[in-house]
This record gives C-alpha cells, structure tokens and sequence, in this order.
C-alpha cells in the first residue's frame, strides 16, 4: 500500500495578496482532508464543476480565503491539487494471504 504524504507546504512561484487582509501568501499548507471537506468539494463540484470543487478544498484544508484562492497561478494549484488528488483517490488495498 502506498503511504500518502500526510501533510506538504507548497512554495508559491507567484505570490498570492489578499488586499481585504493585507496579507501575502508565499507558500500553501495542505494536508490530508477531513470527511466533512471532501463532502463540500464533492457538492461544489456537482454544481460548480472541478476546477471551482478543487479551488474549494484547497481554501478549506490551508485556511487560505477562497477568494484569494482564485487568484493563485495555475502551475501553483496543479502542484496542490496533485497533492489532493492522491487522498480523493486514495484507495486502500486489500491485505493478501
């Protein structure tokens, strides 16, 4: 079984401001998402679609506003949402024997 990487800060190739509280964001940290998380990416997903599910639980799981969020650069959020998508599909295996 391959073990998921439980928690991983992602330095920002493009700074993200948030001007409503002044702060800059130089790097993410994600980590593994709760059931609740996943159900509201899920949903948002539904009616939304991924990209808007995926900017969703990348705020929900970093504590990053959404709104800012949607300002980071895509090569940035491809590298989170790689990091997501292993514990969306993770599956555990069978024990054998």
């Amino acid at each position: 079984m391959t073990e998921l990487e439980r928690s991983k800060t992602i330095n920002l190739v493009k700074p993200i401001t948030w001007d409503t509280t002044k702060t800059t964001y130089e790097f993410v940290e994600l980590s593994e998402p709760i059931l609740l998380q996943v159900q509201q990416f899920y949903d948002d997903q539904t009616k939304n679609g991924s990209l808007s599910a995926m900017g969703l639980l990348i705020s929900l799981v970093s504590n990053i506003p959404r709104e800012a969020i949607k300002r980071m650069a895509f090569t940035d959020y491809k590298e989170c949402e790689n990091y997501l998508m292993g514990f969306l599909m993770y599956s555990p295996e069978g024990e054998s024997g």
